[in-house]
């Protein structure tokens, strides 16, 4: 790992286009939300463990979905009488159903920043000498 560390905002345009963190041109899904092992380019292993993205996952589902249904309500925005409840409501369960891979990959994304960072991601030689 000699290249610079890319920058925040790189990175999570990088994750937004499901794209490789480190080379920014590899997939990062084989399917619609099924992540491939390995970046087919660089070589980059996407999670060390299954787990690393839940916290990351986590936050962002709580900021962009639960936190404005949270408002609405709080605000007594609650009108079932109302069609902007039902758009409102409507896009919100679009936005999470469609964003879903796009915030996984921003969510890869801060956790390779957060492995670069902390020296996770040294290169590991392949054969052990004797």
């Amino acid at each position: 790992m000699n290249e610079p560390i890319p920058r925040l905002k790189t990175l999570l345009w990088r994750g937004w286009r499901k794209k490789c963190p480190q080379c920014g041109q590899g997939p990062l899904f084989q399917r619609w939300n099924r992540l491939h092992e390995h970046c087919p380019v660089c070589g980059l292993k996407y999670l060390e463990n299954e787990g690393d993205l839940w916290g990351y996952i986590l936050f962002a589902d709580r900021a962009l979905f639960i936190l404005p249904l949270i408002v609405m309500i709080y605000f007594r925005l609650y009108n079932p009488n109302s069609p902007w409840f039902f758009v409102f409501g409507g896009g919100l369960l679009f936005g999470l159903i469609y964003t879903l891979p796009h915030r996984t990959g921003m969510s890869l994304a801060l956790d390779y920043l957060v492995r670069r960072k902390s020296g996770d991601l040294v290169d590991h030689p392949t054969d052990d000498p004797e």
